[in-house]
C-alpha cells in the first residue's frame, strides 16, 4: 500500500523540532558514507522548468526522488519514497510545506554546527515563504535576541516584522536597507529572490555566520566577492551541486579568489570530519542549496509521522 500525503497532512504531523533531528541525523550518516545524494538536474522549456533530485538512505533501506515544476513563478513540489529492498512505493507526498521545513531545518543544523554558541542577533534578507521557517529553525538551536528583516518592498518587510514578532515573541524589526539588516549581526540569512548580492563583506563583523539559502542558479550571487574572500570557512551542502548552481562561489573560483579545495561539505562538519569554525573570530559562509538526500529524509519523517497519526490516504499502487 502506498500512502498519499497532501501539504495539509504534512503541516499537521511534522514539526520543526522533528525535522531538525531528521536532517541532522541524515547529515551524520551521509558524512559516514551511509547515504547518497543525486544532484539536481533541470529541464528548461519555453513555458517553465522541471527539476529532479534524489538520494538514498542506505542505513534505512530507502530511496527517493523529488520533482518540482516552476511555471510563471508558481512552484509545485512532490517527493516519492521507495523501499530500496523491494522497490515498493511507500509514500507519495506533496512537498511545498515539507520543503519549507526541510530548508529551514538545514539552516538550523548549519547554525548549530557553524555559528558561535550563545545569544545571537539575526539579520535576514528576504521575507517570502521560506523566511518564517528559517527563523523558526534558528530559534530551536540558538537563543535569538532580536531580528532585523529587509525586503525590497517596505510594506512587506513591515508586515513580516509585525507578524514574526507576534509569532516568535521576540523583537523583529524592519530594516530600511540590506546593509541595515546585516550590520552588527552575528547571523545573517539570505533568502531573497534576487540575482545580485544582498550581503557585502565590508558589512560583516568578525565572528559572524552567513547562510546563503536563496536562488539556485549560477547567475545568482547572494554575497559579494569581499564576503567570499573574508570567509575563513566556506561550507556547502553539496560540492557537486555548488559547482553547478552556486553563482557567487563559481564566480570567485573562476577569478582565482578561492579554490574548491577550500570548500567543505556540511555532512563532514556534522559527522566530525572537519571543523565548522576554529575560533570565535572567524567568518563562516554556508551556501545551502537544498539536496535530494535531505528531501528523502524529510519524506521519511512525514511518512512515519502521518502513519502514526492516521493521516493521508492509503491506496493499492
Amino acid at each position: 500500500m502506498t500512502l498519499f500525503l497532501k501539504d495539509e497532512d504534512v503541516a499537521q504531523c511534522v514539526t520543526m523540532g522533528s525535522m531538525l533531528e531528521a536532517i541532522e541525523s541524515m547529515q551524520q550518516h551521509y558524512g559516514h558514507g551511509e547515504a547518497h545524494n543525486m544532484t539536481r538536474r533541470k529541464v528548461i522549456a519555453d513555458s517553465g522548468m522541471l527539476s529532479v533530485m534524489g538520494g538514498g538512505l542506505f542505513h534505512m533501506g530507502l530511496l527517493g526522488v523529488k520533482t518540482y515544476t516552476v511555471v510563471k513563478g508558481s512552484y509545485s513540489f512532490q517527493v516519492s519514497l521507495y523501499d530500496a529492498n523491494t522497490g515498493e512505493l511507500l509514500c507519495y507526498t506533496q512537498a511545498n510545506r515539507l520543503g519549507q521545513l526541510r530548508t529551514g531545518a538545514t539552516t538550523g543544523v548549519s547554525v548549530k554546527h557553524l555559528s558561535n554558541p550563545g545569544d545571537i542577533n539575526v539579520g535576514i534578507t528576504g521575507t517570502g515563504g521560506q523566511a518564517p521557517t528559517q527563523l523558526e529553525a534558528v530559534s530551536k538551536v540558538r537563543n535569538i535576541n532580536c531580528v532585523k528583516a529587509f525586503s525590497r518592498t517596505k510594506d512587506r518587510r513591515e508586515e513580516f516584522a509585525s507578524r514574526m514578532t507576534k509569532t516568535m515573541g521576540i523583537e523583529v524589526s524592519a530594516a530600511a536597507t540590506n546593509e541595515g539588516a546585516v550590520r552588527d549581526c552575528d547571523l545573517i540569512i539570505c533568502v531573497a529572490a534576487t540575482m545580485d548580492p544582498v550581503v557585502e563583506g565590508a558589512w560583516l563583523k568578525n565572528g559572524s555566520t552567513v547562510i546563503g539559502a536563496g536562488p539556485t542558479t549560477w547567475r545568482a550571487k547572494e554575497v559579494d566577492e569581499d564576503t567570499i574572500t573574508r570567509a575563513d570557512k566556506i561550507i556547502v551542502d553539496s560540492a557537486e551541486q555548488a559547482g553547478i548552481e552556486a553563482g557567487d562561489l563559481c564566480n570567485a573560483v573562476d577569478k582565482g579568489l578561492i579554490q574548491w579545495s577550500k570548500v567543505h561539505e556540511l555532512r563532514h562538519v556534522v559527522s566530525g570530519a572537519v571543523t565548522g569554525r576554529d575560533n570565535a573570530g572567524q567568518i563562516v559562509y554556508a551556501k545551502i542549496m537544498g539536496t535530494g538526500v535531505a528531501d528523502v529524509a524529510a519524506a521519511k519523517l512525514a511518512y512515519d509521522s502521518a502513519k502514526a497519526n492516521g493521516l493521508g490516504r492509503e491506496m493499492d499502487w
